[in-house]
């Protein structure tokens, strides 16, 4: 039994294609129970594979029962695409306050910084990170994806808005949008594919420039 998906016979079918939380965790207790949910589920995952796992491990991983999971999500597919939603806020404000800590700095810094950043969270854990960029696409509705996008952008905004290095008002998010394109592009192409032989320490100052270089570029324009 351990291997077959548990499914509640009175779950609705709509419940079955939702992908979020049944239950708002308010309380620290509730919190602190999702919280144990998506780690089980991660740590699932980098074991297992998501074609594999089960209902019944991930609930056993979190040290609670099927009903408690039942309480919290309808499936599998809402776990997974929850806990990637963490994860990435997670990193998020990580960033946010690297950004923070680099204000008034060349915007050359700034980004040496946020690439950084980027690499030590994705490459202290990357079988977990692999797996979890892997299955976003398959459980993630676009409006999360759209939503985790606009965050990373914001975040390339704010760095530049906080830089020493002058760019026009209007050249902001387009020069943010590039900036998260190409960040995200390679640091999701390392993790995906070089994450046994990383080559960021040798493409770090390259990927820097090339978004440096773009945030000049488009100074100049204006």
């Amino acid at each position: 039994m351990n291997n077959v998906r548990i499914a509640r016979k009175s779950a609705s079918n709509a419940s079955k294609t939702t992908v979020s939380a049944r239950k708002k965790p308010v309380q620290s207790r509730s919190l602190m129970t999702l919280a144990a949910l998506q780690e089980a589920f991660v740590r699932v995952l980098v074991d297992r594979g998501y074609e594999k796992m089960t209902i019944r491990e991930v609930a056993s991983v979190a040290g609670v029962g099927i009903g408690t999971f039942y309480d919290y999500v309808p499936n599998l597919k809402a776990l997974a695409a929850s806990s990637i939603h963490k994860r990435c806020l997670e990193c998020a404000e990580i960033l946010k306050k690297a950004v923070h800590e680099q204000q008034g700095q060349p915007i050359r810094q700034i980004v040496h910084t946020l690439l950084k950043t980027l690499i030590e969270q994705g490459f202290a854990t990357p079988k977990e990170w692999t797996a979890l960029l892997l299955l976003e696409r398959q459980v993630s509705s676009a409006v999360a994806l759209r939503k985790i996008h606009e965050t990373y952008v914001e975040i390339w905004a704010d760095a530049l808005r906080t830089s020493s290095t002058p760019i026009a008002q209007t050249k902001i998010m387009p020069v943010a949008r590039m900036a998260h394109a190409i960040s995200y592009g390679w640091y999701s192409h390392d993790l995906l594919f070089y994450h046994d032989d990383p080559l960021h320490s040798r493409s770090l100052d390259e990927i820097g420039y090339a978004i440096v270089g773009f945030v000049h570029s488009s100074s100049l324009q204006s």
